[in-house]
């Protein structure tokens, strides 16, 4: 099988390792513990006489050598694999003599730079994580305040309105640690209300929720004949395919949105907690729909533009 790429990260186990490397490296954890940590994972291609294990001795190589950490039982590891020649010789095949010229010249160049003095270790800046401040069934009175310069004349600017949190997703940083390092993401709904003060939490009572926007993921210029396209893919996609295509050409009603949380320092003060619905935590209305395919990703930083936009039409429905 000729490969994509003869780098030294060509493909996604040595690209996993490396971000692993550091992200742990990151959180203050000692070289040692890493290595065994990384051990653990990739327990199933070591000891097993096989090329890959070979690729992670070189990924984990390099990455300790950059950092300053390089450990003596990682280097033997590694310029082990390297002087036996066997992860090489798998590129060495009919018709990908490139390749393995550059494969060659990238491990070749890996063993020198192993085989010389390490620069001295460096100091990794601690990661961000982005948590929900507030638990899932949250009503959260938020002002529309921010990008002025856009908004300062909109009719929808400095004035509230109400959000609830559907749900809060969960994105783990590590694939080794994912239940400690995660970064979260709250879907949220929308209520039918605008107004110049924030007002009593009863008030939802009385209110319903209204959807941000319709949706099309897909908006074609002509006529798309759905069966020709589906003719194309082999038989056993082909019911895929035609549930795929019609996702994309078919509208859907937005009626929550994914608010990534990156930014939420940056627009301290807009956002006031009212209280909470434990309900949600069991079950999320039917007016909801959750979907990757239905539930569009908004920043904080343009969140307020998404709502003037949505509540401006509400204002002159009312």
């Amino acid at each position: 099988m000729i490969k994509p790429s003869a780098a030294l990260f060509f493909d996604d186990m040595p690209l996993h390792i490396r971000k692993e490397y550091g992200f742990l490296v990151s959180i203050g954890k000692e070289n040692n513990e890493i290595e065994e940590m990384l051990q653990q994972y990739y327990s199933n291609i070591l000891n097993c006489d096989d090329p890959e294990e070979d690729v992670f001795w070189f990924a984990l190589a390099y990455c300790e050598w950059k950092k300053g950490r390089l450990s003596s039982y990682v280097k033997e590891k590694a310029l082990s694999a390297l002087d036996s020649g066997r992860e090489l010789e798998r590129w060495n095949e009919p018709g990908a003599e490139t390749e393995y010229k550059k494969r060659k010249k990238v491990l070749s160049d890996l063993k020198e730079m192993l085989l010389s003095p390490m620069p001295p270790a460096k100091k990794a800046k601690k990661p961000t994580l982005n948590h929900c401040p507030w638990p899932v069934g949250s009503l959260l009175a938020y002002k529309i305040v921010s990008n002025k310069e856009h908004l300062s004349k909109h009719p929808c600017f400095n004035k509230y309105v109400l959000l609830r949190i559907v749900k809060i997703d969960r994105s783990p940083i590590t694939k080794i640690l994912p239940e400690e390092y995660y970064n979260e993401s709250m879907i949220i709904g929308l209520y039918n209300w605008i107004g110049n003060e924030i007002p009593d939490p009863n008030i939802v009572e009385e209110l319903e929720y209204i959807p941000f926007d319709e949706l099309q993921l897909l908006k074609p210029t002509n006529p798309i004949d759905l069966s020709a396209l589906v003719d194309t893919f082999p038989d056993e996609l082909k019911d895929t395919a035609t549930l795929a295509l019609g996702n994309l050409l078919t509208p859907k009603t937005v009626t929550c949105m994914i608010l990534v949380l990156s930014s939420i320092r940056e627009t301290a003060g807009v956002i006031t907690y009212l209280g909470c619905d434990d309900s949600f935590k069991d079950h999320i209305p039917d007016f909801f729909n959750t979907s990757i395919y239905s539930t569009p990703l908004v920043h904080l930083g343009t969140l307020d533009i998404t709502l003037s936009k949505r509540m401006a039409g509400y204002l002159k429905e009312q």
